[in-house]
């Protein structure tokens, strides 16, 4: 009984002790793994917090900073031979960007540096496309493993004379800090955020010396003059590229489709438009201008190089296409989209949202006068949905422009944009909206969607409501703006910071 009894107390005493052990093991393990996650946490707080500095640099530096041309060009060899600079500038830092810190027994480090990714070069501008890559170190107090993650990051900066297109919301004027806080506050300015980018900046403002105060490349480029001079052109100069005698007098007032040795290029415009049509009619783009009771009609399909231009006296046919700007030297006193009744005429159309840009197909309507819409402009294959424009699908392209300044006499003009007081409630406009003067919204009770955005000296809503959906696409780089005008002086700005992939080591 006694060595039985021995036996057992050692029995027991064994399978406690190694209890007693396994939990002690248990506790180490469970304590390690407690440590590891608390690690995981740590090196992503420094990736956070990381990532929300770098958010906040380019939150502060959301607003189009003046560049110096001689600055420009060297910043523009500089990164075309593949350096960083642009990011220290745009940001102003210095990289690598390192962000440490502590909270508790945790403590995180990061550091964040950028390289060219890949460069889009224009010959006014160019857009820095750079893959940044944000580094973080977990610690904890008396342990001794680390953990490591990184965060891929884009960061897309503009540089030069950039397209006013690719601004979703841009007042041109100087303003105080408590005008800029109105706007920010204005409850009847909403915007729909894109899900393509984190940082997307809501406003911008800047001096009136961003909006271009002529429009001579634009005008140079759709009259298809191929020699560029720093002169404004000439009564007789602007006769000879219509195909009019080269003598100086006014241009005869109508609507030219430019044709020469070169090609077909633009349409212009002398005098005032009482009304401009956009339609789509059996795969053609078609656009009717009117003036008192003569047309003109204009029809082309870039899939299969056909162009007609019926006048109110003669019908042309080519086997070309235009370009895609039509110059007005005059006001539009009513634009928007519509379609070709059986007559074979254009009609407005006000109370449904038609496709009336083709797909495909980039136009810029550019005013020396102002420009009222008044209907729906809304381009093929884009689908509303709850209101919601989905642009991802589309390739086409509208920019409507009201300069202020004649094209040839340069006297001033309005440079305004008016919402048709008798538009539709509910007016949807696919567009980028610029404006020398101003914007102002018409009527009462209305909401202008704007997918694009708008430029201009001054917003006037008068309690409208204006509703802004960036366009994702310029945030992607899969759409450069054609023939958008160019702000007037060099400028460098931040266009999108957003994250790509997480990585786990």
């Amino acid at each position: 009984m006694t060595l039985i009894t021995v036996f057992v107390y050692f029995l027991f005493t064994a399978l406690g002790l190694g209890l007693i052990h396994i939990s002690q093991i248990y506790l180490k393990l469970s304590a390690h793994k407690k440590n590891m996650a608390v690690l995981a946490v740590s090196a992503e707080n420094g990736i956070k917090q990381g990532f929300g500095y770098l958010a906040e640099l380019v939150s502060e530096k959301a607003q189009p900073v003046v560049c110096a041309e001689e600055f420009y060009f060297w910043l523009r060899e500089d990164t075309q031979a593949g350096n960083r600079r642009i990011a220290e500038e745009a940001l102003g830092i210095n990289l690598p960007l390192v962000v440490e810190g502590a909270a508790g027994d945790q403590i995180w480090r990061s550091s964040s540096d950028f390289s060219l990714n890949a460069l889009s070069a224009n010959e006014n501008y160019f857009l820095a496309d750079l893959k940044g890559t944000i580094a973080s170190e977990g610690l904890l107090q008396n342990f001794r493993p680390k953990k490591k993650s990184s965060l891929d990051v884009s960061l897309k900066i503009l540089a030069g004379h950039i397209p006013l297109a690719y601004f979703p919301f841009l007042i041109a004027r100087d303003l105080d800090p408590d005008e800029r806080q109105n706007f920010r506050q204005n409850r009847n300015i909403l915007f729909v955020p894109s899900n393509k980018g984190l940082i997307f900046p809501a406003m911008n403002f800047s001096d009136d010396s961003v909006i271009p105060d002529d429009v001579d490349p634009l005008l140079k480029k759709a009259l298809n003059i191929k020699i560029f001079s720093p002169e404004k052109l000439s009564r007789s100069e602007l006769r000879a590229a219509l195909g009019l005698e080269m003598v100086n007098e006014p241009v005869p007032e109508g609507v030219y489709l430019i044709n020469n040795d070169t090609g077909l290029g633009g349409i212009y415009v002398q005098g005032d438009l009482d009304e401009m049509i956009l339609a789509i009619a059996s795969g053609f783009q078609v656009i009717s201008f009117r003036r008192g009771t003569d047309t003109w009609l204009l029809k082309f399909d870039p899939t299969q190089f056909k162009t007609s231009f019926s006048t109110p006296s003669e019908t042309r046919l080519f086997d070309r296409v235009p370009l895609g700007i039509i110059m007005v030297n005059g006001c539009i006193r009513s634009l928007g989209g519509g379609i070709i009744n059986p007559s074979g005429s254009a009609e407005i159309v006000r109370d449904e949202a038609l496709p009336c840009i083709l797909q495909g197909v980039s136009l810029s309507i550019v005013s020396a006068d102002q420009i009222t819409l008044s209907s729906h402009l809304v381009h093929q294959g884009v689908k509303w949905l709850d209101g919601i424009p989905y642009l991802k699908d589309s390739s086409s392209e509208l920019v409507i422009y009201a300069n202020g300044r004649d094209f040839v006499e340069d006297t001033e003009k309005a440079g305004k944009i008016l919402i048709d007081p008798n538009a539709p409630r509910e007016i949807k406009i696919q567009a980028a909206l610029s404006a020398k003067n101003s914007l102002e919204l018409g009527g009462s009770q209305k909401t202008l969607v704007l997918a694009g955005g708008f430029q201009a000296g001054e917003l006037a809503l008068n309690e409208n409501t204006l509703k802004i959906l960036p366009d994702e696409r310029l945030l992607e780089n899969k759409l450069i703006p054609q023939n958008s005008p160019l702000s007037k002086s060099a400028r460098l700005w931040t266009l999108s910071v957003r994250p790509l992939q997480w990585n786990e080591f």
